[in-house]
């Protein structure tokens, strides 16, 4: 009996001692979580104002240059299993000198980063300072849920994520 007394004494010391070591190693635990909390919150705001992401309709400052597309989407069939895939960029050249846009300075990739061909007549479009000008460009696509448009000018990389093909009737 004495043994049963004793071991369940010593069973109770131990749960209460370890019940108070999870108290004191929770405490710095917290205050990680703080901090991390902390440096979560400030990254955010960094990446929005350097992101170079666009959507539909925002306006992207590249090069003296303010591009904004206008409207992408379906605008024919191609086959069965192909869609003709139409993007209209509008541009603003407020540099100093002529700004020339073609089908080289983009490429439309689905979010796998696979290339889509361009389709229909090649863009090259010459836009002088101070004036602006719409440009259309066509990829030949199958289904796909959305569309990266990556832009590069010189030096600079711009990047408008489109909405995709849903479905191919």
């Amino acid at each position: 009996m004495k043994k049963f007394w004793l071991i369940t004494a010593l069973a109770g010391a131990l749960t209460m001692a370890a019940c108070s070591s999870d108290e004191t190693t929770n405490e710095p635990a917290e205050e990680e979580n703080d901090s991390a909390e902390e440096v979560m919150t400030e990254e955010p705001a960094e990446e929005t104002e350097e992101s170079s992401l666009y959507v539909v309709g925002d306006e992207a400052e590249v090069n003296g240059a303010a591009m904004s597309v206008t409207q992408a989407g379906v605008v024919e069939e191609i086959d069965e299993s192909q869609r003709v895939y139409e993007i209209s960029l509008n541009v603003t050249n407020d540099s100093e000198e002529e700004l020339s846009i073609t089908n080289e300075n983009f490429v439309l990739m689905d979010l796998t980063d696979e290339e889509k061909e361009l389709h229909g007549e090649e863009v090259n479009v010459t836009i002088p300072s101070g004036e602006s000008a719409e440009a259309t460009f066509q990829y030949a696509a199958s289904a796909s849920t959305a569309f990266k448009w990556v832009g590069t000018f010189e030096d600079e990389e711009v990047e408008w994520r489109l909405p995709g093909i849903t479905a191919l009737d």
